[in-house]
């Protein structure tokens, strides 16, 4: 069984298999994998004893950027479209004997957060048909899935989701907020996460500002500002001197 290292506020994945994974997962594979996503320990099921195991740990927010807040413990769809190849890369990254650079590590673990976001709400849609009500939690699972992409609008998120835009804006306004402010929040989010952690000092501003989908530092200074926070240097500087 794997052991737990918990912190709080992370929540993980976690994947029993009878070997490690391969680029194709066959059905062979599918049958004796079991995967979950655990955000309360306590609620962890007991798992059969397998060969291998794989234990991710993320920030739990990721979860409640997606719309899922006590999940306590979600079965995984391991046969959706993007599961193997995000146990593979997983596992590849686990398994690695390189070091990475800061600026590497950082692709990395975005690359590998978007997935398994991506597998999360896979599995979720899997389970359930979406209701006027999940729109919302949809929506805001592409927001924190695509933070990162330029193209991200409030027009995209309602194509991703074969709904019609204004439909989209009525429930986000039940919500007391707007789609434009959302996103901007979940940038603003993303960015003060790599302002802060030491990891990720080697990134200029305006690297952040493009890794949050921003055009550059100036426009995430202002949605700093619109945020109700000051210059994003000024985050960076506070986090050093704490």
């Amino acid at each position: 069984m794997p052991v737990f290292d918990a912190r709080e506020g992370e929540a993980w994945m976690v994947v029993s298999l009878d070997r490690p994974p391969s680029a194709q997962g066959g059905l062979h594979e599918q049958r004796s994998c079991v995967a979950l996503v655990v955000s309360d320990r306590d609620a962890m099921p007991s798992l059969l004893p397998a060969r291998a195991y794989v234990t991710m740990a993320f920030p739990e927010q990721v979860l409640q950027g997606i719309g899922l807040e006590g999940v306590g413990a979600l079965a995984v769809d391991v046969g959706s479209a993007l599961f193997w190849p995000f146990l593979t890369f997983a596992w590849v990254c686990a398994t690695a004997d390189r070091r990475q650079t800061g600026l590497t590590l950082y692709y990395t673990e975005r690359l590998l957060q978007e997935m398994l976001v991506g597998v999360v709400v896979a599995s979720l849609r899997g389970e359930q048909s979406r209701t006027i009500g999940e729109g919302y939690s949809a929506a805001l699972s592409i927001i924190a899935a695509r933070v990162g992409d330029p193209d991200l609008t409030p027009a995209a998120v309602a194509a991703e989701l074969n709904t019609s835009l204004r439909s989209l804006q009525r429930q986000f306004a039940a919500h007391d907020t707007t789609m434009d402010r959302s996103i901007r929040a979940a940038r603003v989010a993303h960015a003060t996460s790599l302002l802060e952690d030491p990891v990720y000092r080697s990134l200029t501003i305006e690297r952040v500002a493009h890794a949050c989908g921003l055009a550059n530092g100036s426009s995430l200074a202002r949605a700093f500002a619109a945020e109700g926070l000051p210059s994003p240097a000024a985050v960076r500087a506070a986090a050093r001197r704490r």
